[in-house]
């Protein structure tokens, strides 16, 4: 009886046991799926239009599924081994094709990338806004892409490099600095593109001359930190407070933009495509943003920081 009371106290305690693993290494499973999602979760959200109206018809065919292609190799690829947190950025492409002669493109192509802004639901503010005109490549129907940063590919390599500038444009809105891994990786792919003469990305460049290696050469210089500071100010300070209180989101608006013009005033030597970029996208929400403020002296400060939108400024001036 001893006996077997003792043999039933043993495979209590082995079965205790073997629970005991089972839930460690259900534990663990849980843990690596959980940090497989985080670490690996993909960054981007694309809408991706393709425009064929320049093609002749029978140049066509062999480009009709490149909308679906490309939007399906964007949306699904990790261009970074950052741990992506929150929601996917929003990114509009539009590419309108011409040519078609021997399977051989060449391509207009604009991007948009959006951020959402803090306590808006689903309000946003456009954080970059590129468009490019130095794009050709050869493209056979049913293309495979792959990513890779160490070999130059005309048509995939050129989406990655700007993937990548979205990421690391929109990293910089949350964390000072907080783009610099994904701007690494896009002046890897600049490198091995500047080395196969691909157009936009040369290194010899006229100042202001705005080019595709310009601007990744800005973004990754420590001297032009100080302007990402303040871009990633206005964000933070500025667009996101406005959520919490619309009065210190503007005041501190109003400081970036005058931290901005004493930037351009005693820190910039020349032209800076980083700069101009930023107001590409920013100018109509500035605009629109400070019609009416209290404080007018701001659009003296963004008609000298941003000459080009001096008519969209003074459209607003003075309402």
């Amino acid at each position: 009886m001893i006996i077997l009371i003792n043999m039933l106290s043993l495979l209590k305690v082995q079965n205790k046991k073997k629970l005991e693993i089972m839930r460690t290494i259900i534990l663990i499973t849980l843990s690596f799926i959980a940090f497989g999602i985080s670490a690996f979760a993909q960054e981007i959200e694309a809408d991706v239009t393709v425009n064929l109206e320049m093609l002749d018809q029978d140049k066509r065919i062999n480009v009709s599924t490149l909308e679906n292609d490309l939007e399906r190799y964007i949306n699904s690829t990790k261009f970074t081994d950052i741990e992506w947190e929150g929601r996917k950025i929003p990114v509009d492409i539009s590419i309108a094709l011409s040519g078609g002669y021997n399977n051989r493109y060449t391509a207009k192509m604009f991007i948009a990338s959006k951020r959402y802004l803090f306590g808006q639901d689903d309000g946003t503010s456009i954080v970059l806004k590129i468009a490019d005109n130095e794009w050709s490549f050869e493209y056979a129907q049913g293309a495979y892409f792959n990513y890779d940063i160490t070999r130059y590919n005309e048509f995939s390599s050129l989406i990655d490099f700007y993937m990548l500038l979205v990421i690391g444009s929109d990293m910089d809105t949350y964390e000072t600095l907080g783009g610099n891994a994904a701007f690494s990786i896009a002046r890897r792919i600049a490198g091995v593109a500047s080395s196969n003469n691909i157009p936009g990305f040369n290194t010899f460049i006229q100042p202001g001359e705005f080019t595709k290696y310009a601007l990744i050469s800005e973004l990754t210089d420590l001297r032009f930190e100080s302007l990402r500071i303040l871009f990633f100010e206005y964000y933070v300070d500025g667009l996101d407070m406005m959520s919490e209180s619309k009065e210190k989101g503007l005041e501190n608006l109003r400081k970036t933009v005058s931290d901005i013009a004493d930037y351009k005033k005693n820190k910039m030597t020349g032209p800076s495509v980083l700069l101009q970029a930023f107001f590409d996208s920013k100018a109509f929400e500035l605009g629109a943003t400070f019609e009416g403020y209290k404080d007018q002296t701001v659009f003296k400060d963004l008609k000298y920081i941003d000459p080009s939108n001096t008519t969209l400024y003074e459209r607003h001036e003075g309402k």
